[in-house]
């Protein structure tokens, strides 16, 4: 980086962290696709399974999206009986999500695939390599 200035640098890493995103993006995308889903709802799955029942409030500041948009993402899984809304017991204010059996037996299929697409691409680098990346992408994210 002797001659390349620090905004030509920061730049470069834009392009590049972009280009990466979108490649792993479209291929996750294509993964759940195939299972009837989109990212986002495959993404709701994955946080009640992990969370439990949580407000959709919660869910849409875990996933850096509006309100509505986890509603629209809600009501379209719900129609598929993945998930269902509960008010809450604390504050009838409240809605949270929860998922179903169904939703949950569909996610479990799914999981595994979606871990086996990632480490297709995680498999290009060494094991140094990645711990390098995932602490150098964890500090820029701080």
């Amino acid at each position: 980086m002797a001659k390349q200035t620090k905004a030509q640098a920061a730049l470069e890493l834009w392009e590049t962290m972009n280009k990466a995103y979108e490649v792993l993006k479209r291929a996750h995308a294509q993964k759940v696709y195939a299972h009837k889903l989109t990212s986002p709802q495959f993404s709701v799955l994955e946080i009640l399974t992990e969370k439990g029942s949580i407000p959709l409030k919660r869910i849409s500041e875990q996933m850096h999206v509006t309100g509505a948009n986890i509603t629209c993402v809600i009501d379209n899984l719900e129609k598929e009986n993945l998930v269902k809304r509960n008010p809450s017991k604390e504050d009838r204010r409240v809605i949270n999500a929860e998922i179903t059996p169904k939703g949950k037996q569909k996610f479990e299929k799914l999981f595994p695939e979606h871990v086996k697409t990632l480490q297709s691409f995680t498999n290009k680098l060494s094991e140094n390599e990645l711990k390098q990346l995932l602490k150098l992408l964890n500090k820029i994210a701080s």
